[in-house]
């Protein structure tokens, strides 16, 4: 089972940061998970909301800054947003990457995201996590892409697998809660993954105990250093 760092080590280092991601890969987690937003001037960039009021020193929407505004503010730990194209120079092939579209009401968004995935040689190492029609505008412009579908829910049953399967995505995430091994079987005779995530408390004895025998690929989790530690 597969450990993923849940906008990077965020436990310890702020949010959607380098140093979150590169804490991530160095206490061992296998991949990480980050949101992407557009700025005005058309570059994807690394953070959660759609303004940068809760993570930066300033206030604004995302939208309406371009990259070298920024580039000008302070995450928490004297870092700036990082771009997209930072993460995966940083990190190159050492990470999984689950890429969480965000912004997906802006065309310029799946088109720039795609770019960015190819040109650093990063399609066997990121995936896009995504709705169905977005996902379906993305593998559009790029066949090799892989995704995790997003889709509504509920996102425990057949339909929705049958649906993934349409839509040649690999992966799935859900909510831990609803996952059990037999769901967990129909999805792998599908060649689907199934991640579990809202793994957000840092001791939770029920999930330690549930999800493993469950048999899911991976979990997505704010305390990955906890989660690595419970598998020894």
């Amino acid at each position: 089972m597969q450990v993923f760092a849940h906008r990077g080590h965020f436990a310890e280092y702020p949010e959607n940061t380098l140093g979150a991601f590169r804490a991530a890969a160095r206490i061992g987690a296998q991949g990480i998970e980050l949101d992407v937003h557009l700025t005005h001037d058309g570059h994807p960039v690394v953070l959660h909301d759609d303004h940068v009021d809760r993570t930066t020193n300033s206030v604004g929407s995302v939208a309406e800054l371009t990259l070298k505004e920024l580039q000008q503010l302070d995450t928490g730990c004297g870092e700036c947003v990082p771009t997209l194209g930072d993460i995966f120079q940083a990190l190159g092939e050492s990470l999984r990457i689950n890429v969480h579209l965000k912004a997906i009401d802006d065309k310029r968004l799946v088109p720039a995201v795609v770019t960015e995935i190819t040109q650093h040689a990063m399609l066997d190492h990121a995936y896009l996590a995504t709705n169905g029609p977005t996902w379906q505008q993305a593998r559009s412009l790029q066949p090799k892409l892989s995704g995790c579908h997003l889709g509504p829910h509920p996102r425990n049953t057949p339909a929705f697998l049958e649906k993934t399967h349409s839509l040649d995505c690999s992966i799935i995430q859900l909510d831990w809660r609803i996952i059990d091994a037999l769901f967990v079987d129909m999805a792998h005779e599908l060649g689907i993954e199934v991640h579990a995530m809202h793994l957000d408390a840092n001791y939770d004895k029920r999930a330690f105990d549930s999800i493993p025998p469950t048999g899911v690929d991976a979990v997505l989790t704010d305390y990955p250093k906890r989660w690595l530690a419970q598998q020894g």
